[in-house]
């Protein structure tokens, strides 16, 4: 399977965007040097205010409101009891695009948190028709891409090999993605070492179970 909606994709599309200037790195803390709750965050309390359902294009004036970066990253701190947040790209060149990525250190592996509104004029800006929810789900092809009772689509994709050129085929993650129907999508990878490409092997697994990365993606803890 071809695993669409990696968050390294994600990355090299925010840069030609135009929004290389946004990748200095910031660190948000340091988390205590405990042991992980296997509870990473309440499930989400409430829907987006807006619903027309995972086939209906979202309007721009119906988008969540993102509580500040460095609040987001000290959130996912905590949510996941990591050891370290960095947020590597954030969007502030106002290309519109909204995007935020977050790499944690959680029991040693790299676990990222990537957001971004899916209908952005970065998007758009072609002509292209606005998206709708189930644009993360290629009928025929996903195997696990199903509707949540709000109308959100969630994707689900097991542990596969990071791959590339010379990167070892014990580099595993997992990869999730949520896209609401007001219009955010939420990309959650899992991996079993320290980067994507290159790094140490920490875990037999990626380090955070499907649950757990579901819990994250569709918690209400990123909007204001």
């Amino acid at each position: 399977m071809a695993h669409r909606h990696e968050v390294g994709a994600a990355i090299a599309a925010l840069v030609l965007a135009g929004a290389a200037g946004a990748l200095s790195p910031l660190v948000v803390g340091e988390g205590a040097d405990t042991a992980r709750d296997p509870r990473p965050v309440r499930p989400a309390t409430s829907a987006p205010t807006w619903t027309g359902g995972p086939d209906v294009a979202p309007p721009a004036d119906v988008l969540r409101s993102l509580v500040a970066p460095e609040e987001m990253g000290r959130r996912l701190l905590a949510a996941t009891a990591a050891t370290g947040v960095e947020q590597v790209a954030r969007e502030d060149d106002g290309s519109g695009d909204l995007a935020r990525l977050y790499h944690l250190t959680v029991e040693g592996a790299q676990v990222s948190f990537y957001i971004r509104w899916y209908n952005s004029p970065v998007v758009v800006q072609d002509g292209g028709r606005p998206l709708t929810p189930s644009h993360i789900c290629e009928q025929g092809v996903e195997d696990d891409c199903t509707t949540l009772p709000d109308g959100s689509r969630l994707l689900r994709e097991e542990t596969f090999a990071s791959g590339g050129t010379g990167v070892p085929d014990t580099f595993l993650q997992r990869h999730l993605v949520l896209a609401t129907t007001d219009g955010w999508q939420v990309d959650v990878t899992a991996r079993n070492t320290t980067g994507e490409k290159d790094g140490e092997i920490v875990t037999d697994e990626p380090v955070l179970a499907m649950a757990e990365m579901q819990e994250l993606a569709t918690s209400t803890e990123w909007y204001e």
